[in-house]
């Protein structure tokens, strides 16, 4: 059986994680292919198949994928399989058993509901389920899963482990040990159910219990290194600083790269005073994990404590900028600007602290003193009676708000979020670095090229074209001079027999704006416009062109003096002639608006305004745009992956990360990395 692992604790203003977080974080490495492929032949046994050999062609081809690592390849395959025959429930567990793999918790429960659905008889499927509700901290619904399975099989050890560990999350500590006692009398395998039960130990203060439980884990399998990571921590907390760092340096030795082992072997060191080789591991783990705001935060009140408190202004930018909520940040960048003689950058800060925050008596106070340095006297008492107040109300005494005591060290975090290596030789997919951007404008595409890496909108019985495909793509790769050029020849012949004139106008403008040739491209778009004013593509393309012209422009050096709508210099004026507000963001949105009128089921034409909508910051349309879209073409990948970014931004994560686990399964592979920053915190 695959081992699925539950969401991990949050940490807040810097508060220290409890002591069982590294019992649940850190095993989903060592993913047991083998039992997985038990449970498939399961589902064969109860169930054989029936199905075409092409569906069993991909399986194959999906169970080898998966055997590699390579689940987005698995995905495809899947897809394919399911599409073939809809009605095997092995292939929804193979699925959601992959979507898991590249932390789709959200597409994971669902095709393991679709695969209970067709046959609800397997309890290791409810398992896993349980497994990613817990992920997604559905825990009623992870306990009614494995209520479920237990009644299919109550000598499941697999059940009660999993029950034991969402136990331990839920800090039920006495119900978790009776779970790992059940789970290791049904001779549960794997050693992780003595690390669960070592923190559970370790949780109502039975330190030796806990020991004796992690050095039987470390008995059992030698090579994990998370006993050797929690047994570091159970001695961290007792203040045994050498002892923790034997167990530190031997996870470290087993995994140079291990970002847990870095971490916690890191703040031991700080608490050493060893702060050398503490900022050394810090270094390490940020260049193996660039998003991890954890790393950040302990460099930054590492820096201050040796000094540098530039350094550690410039690690707080890094975690705000990572997580723009994270109030303690604010507050200690604010304190060090003050330090730093930045008066009036400590009150942008201070502000931001008591806006997220405002039962924050630390920061009423700072926020006094900053005032009182910017000579607002007005300002700074009332800062200091709300200070005072919210004191009062919190039974705070007032030497306590008194920020020259502060003692950035205590607020050290350990690390509680999933922060895998990233951008090295072993990282998975979904953890490498990624910028987030939406996906591209579809163009016409007037060359030939495979039906992967282009689109197809069917215009058949549709009036005003003059073919019965249209190919699109959003790869610029394929778009090259070569056939720009041979369209120009191609289109110019055309016009000169008089043949189709609208479309002839309307491809040579195509060709041109492949070149940037952009008055040329205009000039025929116009004729296009004129010969046939029913005809959507000239406004459609021509809405793209413009669009890629704004880009043009906004990407030169010092733009704002070398060209602006209508007002550009002579030298670029040869190549980019416009007329006052012609080609602005309103201008592409009106050529959209009239292909959409032409042909209102042209489902490309909304989503390429979608996009124009988004550069407008107009994110409620783009929503809107996006959405009518899709509701055109059900599949539609890119709408559903732009859409799911809008959806976050907005706040909506829970329709966004639908859409992307959506667009992720439909092939656009990006989305499981967006995922993986900004749907499971």
């Amino acid at each position: 059986m695959p081992k699925l692992y539950p969401a991990l604790t949050k940490i807040f203003l810097g508060i220290n994680s409890s002591k069982e977080n590294w019992a649940i974080s850190h095993w989903r490495k060592t993913v047991n292919h083998a039992g997985f492929f038990l449970i498939f032949a399961a589902f064969s046994l109860f169930c054989p198949p029936a199905y075409p050999q092409a569906v069993s062609n991909y399986v194959r081809d999906a169970q080898t994928n998966i055997h590699n690592g390579q689940f987005v390849e698995a995905l495809k395959n899947l897809n394919l399989a399911i599409e073939t025959d809809p009605s095997v429930p092995e292939l929804y567990y193979m699925r959601g058993y992959t979507k898991f793999s590249l932390d789709d918790y959200i597409g994971a429960e669902m095709d393991f509901t679709k695969s209970i659905a067709l046959f609800p008889y397997l309890p290791d499927v409810y398992v896993n389920r349980a497994q990613v509700r817990s992920q997604l901290q559905n825990y009623n619904g992870a306990l009614e899963d494995l209520s479920a399975a237990s009644k299919i099989d109550s000598t499941n050890a697999e059940i009660f482990f999993t029950l034991a560990r969402i136990k331990l999350y839920l800090k039920k500590y006495y119900a978790c040990l009776s779970d790992c006692n059940r789970a290791i009398k049904l001779k549960y395998e794997s050693e992780t159910v003595y690390i669960i039960r070592g923190a559970a130990e370790l949780g109502i203060d039975r330190f030796d219990a806990a020991v004796s439980d992690l050095k039987k884990a470390i008995e059992i399998n030698p090579a994990n290194i998370y006993a050797y990571i929690q047994l570091g921590t159970a001695w961290s907390d007792k203040l045994k600083y050498d002892s923790a760092l034997v167990y530190f340096d031997k996870a470290v030795s087993l995994d140079s790269n291990n970002i847990f082992a870095l971490f916690d072997r890191s703040i031991t060191l700080i608490k050493k005073k060893d702060n050398t080789a503490g900022l050394a591991d810090l270094g390490k783990i940020i260049r193996l994990s660039p998003y991890n705001s954890y790393a950040y935060f302990n460099r930054a009140i590492l820096y201050n404590d040796m000094g540098d408190r530039k350094s550690a202004i410039g690690d707080f930018d890094k975690v705000i900028k990572l997580n723009p909520k994270n109030i303690v940040s604010y507050y200690y960048r604010g304190l060090m600007k003050m330090q730093e003689n930045d008066p009036k950058g400590a009150l942008e800060d201070m502000d931001k602290t008591v806006e997220l925050l405002p039962d924050y008596a630390d920061a009423w106070y700072a926020r006094y003193e900053i005032k009182l340095k910017l000579k607002d006297l007005a300002g700074a008492q009332k800062d200091y009676k709300m200070a005072m107040d919210i004191a009062k109300k919190n039974n705070l005494s007032t030497d306590s708000l008194t920020t020259k005591k502060k003692d950035f060290l205590q607020s050290l975090v350990k690390l509680s979020g999933d922060f895998e290596e990233m951008n090295t030789s072993n990282s998975k997919f979904q953890n490498q670095a990624v910028e987030i951007q939406l996906m591209p404008m579809f163009k016409l595409f007037q060359g030939k090229a495979g039906y992967d890496v282009i689109e197809l909108y069917d215009t058949y019985h549709k009036d005003h074209y003059f073919t019965g495909i249209l190919s699109l793509t959003y790869r610029p790769y394929l778009i090259s001079d070569s056939l720009c050029n041979k369209q120009l020849e191609f289109q110019t012949r055309r016009i000169s027999t008089g043949a189709e004139l609208s479309d002839a106008y309307l491809q040579r403008a195509v060709a041109y704006s492949g070149l940037r040739r952009y008055n040329d491209a205009f000039s025929d778009y116009s004729a296009a416009e004129e010969l046939d004013t029913l005809y959507a593509l000239p406004y459609f393309c021509r809405a793209i062109t413009r669009y890629d012209l704004i880009q043009l422009i906004n990407t030169l050096d010092n733009y704002d003096q070398q060209i602006t709508i209508g007002k550009s210099n002579a030298k670029t004026r040869e190549q980019y002639t416009t007329t006052e507000l012609e080609h602005t963001y309103d201008a592409v949105v009106c050529d959209f608006e009239s292909a959409i009128k032409i042909d209102p089921g042209f489902f490309f034409a909304y989503y390429n305004r979608g996009i124009v909508y988004c550069k407008m910051g107009n994110y409620h349309r783009a929503l809107e745009d996006f959405s009518k879209a899709i509701s055109l073409r059900k599949n539609f990948a890119e709408a559903l992956f732009n859409r799911g970014l809008v959806q976050i931004m907005l706040e909506d994560s829970q329709a966004g990360c639908e859409d992307l686990s959506r667009a992720g399964e439909l092939g656009i592979s990006e989305a499981y990395k967006v995922m993986k920053r900004y749907c499971y915190k």
